[in-house]
């Protein structure tokens, strides 16, 4: 076909308006058609404030909500500017309710973003029948997955029975999945029946963020509740349950010894430890085969080798049983525990810091070097030394001095003296030092803006060698990391963002920058971060945007962002849309909820 005189002339945009009036009009014929991300993103830029259609407004709204998995197609101004009798949320309840399976499924978590209610379309389709729908075994798994954490979040006391009654039609796999979603649904008003109904209802898997809603007011929960807890099938009750029957000295000796093989390690620590605590001594022998964990190796090595041995648990029993002596015994240990006594240096110094201040500083100046040349030269002089086995103690010598130093800096900063800094600074130059907790609050409340480098250059996790009884890995080091940079940082703010950052790190900053952070900074330092590179990091910053600005702000950061000649990334603009588009109370609803999943 020859295309007409004036084709050249045609603009993408108008392309793309022309893509958009044929999607419109075969909706009906064909419900796979869509426009697409490109072509969506060009008819927001040209004529979102311009006159459409009806039919071309739903049309963009199904784009958007079949797009939803990246968050890169708009969506919210066509869902305000939809004109039905239902209101805002009118046509992606129609598709939550009787779409095709990609409609369903993003049409579902864009309702359960927006806090709404189980959609019904008219008597004939109301609650009971799309409850049907979405938990029948014919329901695509997405879908399904999509509801249950839809009725999680959303559903209230009121619809159970509508859900129990949907429920009893599913297979036996899915109706143990609606039992989480349930247990969900009461642990807003019922914490007590929550926790009964997963051990009745033999609830296998309840997730981490769940278990932890359920804890999360311990006073509120009855002892006796806490203990039928100990028979539940989700590891991750049980564990929340031994925790706290630990800490309140409710675990019986006879529950301990069957704990002591559980499933889960750590749960077999704590029953070791209320063991100890009740005078029942564990042979070294039973503690090791108890605690230690043996998996599998990944290596292509340990197709031959067989089998790794995680000690991890293992050795928190034995620090826990050092942290147990009196200081003079535990010295004594130290003193003879030979080169390789960094366990019981480690439990000196960090009980008995003020004690030990000036030895732990010199030890860190010579970063354990004298320390561990003496350590060899009085092995050698006793005896314990045997001919050949300096070379190979000499190998091991840069490992032992960074385990050493870690944890003689942790002990130091924890003393909180500021005329410490500099040693703390070289130590931190010199050694492969890991990030913890005491060590970030030291350098956030004595150091300055040069010492940001210092805590980037901490390491990532922890040496596993957890000193606490309750130390789970807890500690969330890219956000501390973040809140001693932001600490000081104060001031100037641009400056900070501007920095050479992880993504974890940036994210964690973006979400603790304090609102009138946000208020203050210049519209081009904002449109400079909605231009990063890491997804997460925009959707996280555009969101806090969206929370933070009033709406006018919003709207004309938005209108700067779309308008440019530059690059855009979409989901900067989706999310920006939402605050300039949607009534302020939904703005705050979907930004609040969608944030905490980021």
């Amino acid at each position: 076909m020859q295309r007409p005189p004036n084709w050249e002339s045609t603009s993408a945009h108008e392309v793309a308006r022309l893509r958009l009036i044929g999607t419109s009009v075969s909706r009906s014929g064909n419900d796979e058609f869509y426009v697409g991300n490109h072509d969506a993103n060009l008819i927001f830029q040209k004529f979102r404030n311009a006159a459409l259609s009806k039919q071309e407004v739903r049309a963009l709204v199904d784009s958007g909500v079949v797009g939803f998995q990246y968050q890169n197609v708009p969506l919210w101004r066509w869902l305000a500017r939809y004109e039905d009798e239902g209101g805002i949320w009118s046509r992606v309840e129609v598709l939550a309710a009787v779409g095709s399976e990609s409609e369903q499924r993003y049409a579902i978590e864009i309702l359960d973003l927006g806090s709404q209610s189980i959609p019904s379309l008219h008597e004939y389709f109301d609650q009971k029948r799309v409850l049907a729908s979405w938990l029948s075994d014919a329901t695509s798994s997405q879908v399904f997955d999509a509801a249950l954490s839809f009725l999680g979040s959303n559903a209230t006391d009121d619809d159970l029975p509508l859900i129990e009654e949907a429920a009893a039609q599913c297979s036996p796999q899915r109706r143990t999945k609606v039992e989480e979603a349930i247990v969900s649904i009461l642990s807003r008003t019922n914490l007590d029946g929550a926790l009964k109904r997963v051990v009745e209802k033999e609830v296998d898997k309840v997730g981490q963020k769940l278990a932890d809603v359920l804890f999360s007011n311990s006073q509120s929960l009855a002892t006796e509740t806490v203990l039928s807890c100990l028979a539940a099938k989700s590891e991750s009750i049980r564990l929340h349950a031994v925790q706290l029957l630990y800490a309140r000295s409710e675990i019986a000796l006879e529950a301990a010894e069957t704990l002591l093989t559980d499933s889960n390690h750590e749960i077999r620590l704590l029953a070791a430890e209320t063991l100890k605590k009740n005078g029942v001594k564990l042979d070294d022998d039973v503690a090791k085969q108890a605690l230690c964990i043996t998996k599998p190796s990944n290596s292509l090595i340990g197709l031959f080798a067989g089998r790794e041995t995680d000690d991890t648990y293992y050795e928190i029993y034995r620090m826990n049983r050092l942290l147990e002596l009196d200081f003079s015994t535990l010295r004594s240990r130290a003193n003879s525990a030979g080169v390789f006594s960094e366990r019981e240096l480690s439990v000196l110094y960090s009980r008995f810091a003020s004690k030990f201040s000036d030895e732990i500083r010199q030890n860190l100046r010579d970063r354990f070097k004298g320390y561990f040349d003496r350590k060899i030269d009085e092995e050698r002089s006793a005896g314990t030394i045997v001919a050949g086995q300096e070379p190979k103690i000499r190998n091991l010598e840069n490992f032992m001095l960074k385990r050493f130093c870690n944890d003689a800096l942790a002990a130091l900063c924890g003393l909180a003296k500021v005329q410490d800094l500099d040693l703390v600074r070289d130590v931190i130059r010199d050694t492969e030092i890991d990030a913890t907790k005491g060590i970030l609050k030291y350098l956030a409340r004595f150091g300055d803006w040069s010492d940001i480098e210092r805590i980037r250059k901490l390491g990532d996790y922890p040496t596993g060698r957890r000193r606490g009884l309750l130390e789970f890995y807890q500690t969330k080091l890219p956000s501390q990391k973040a809140a001693a940079i932001l600490t000081l940082g104060k001031g100037r703010v641009a400056d900070l963002l501007a920095l050479d950052l992880d993504n974890e790190i940036r994210i964690s900053l973006a979400k603790k920058l304090p609102r009138k952070v946000f208020i203050d900074l210049r519209d081009e330092v904002l449109l400079r971060e909605l231009d990063r590179k890491d997804d997460e990091y925009r959707v996280v910053f555009a969101l806090r945007c969206v929370l933070a600005l009033p709406k006018s702000r919003v709207t004309k950061l938005l209108d700067r962002y779309v308008d440019r000649a530059e690059h855009r990334f979409y989901n900067s603009v989706h999310w920006l849309d939402l605050g300039a588009s949607l009534p302020i109370p939904h703005v705050r609803n979907v930004a609040e909820r969608a944030l905490a999943r980021h």
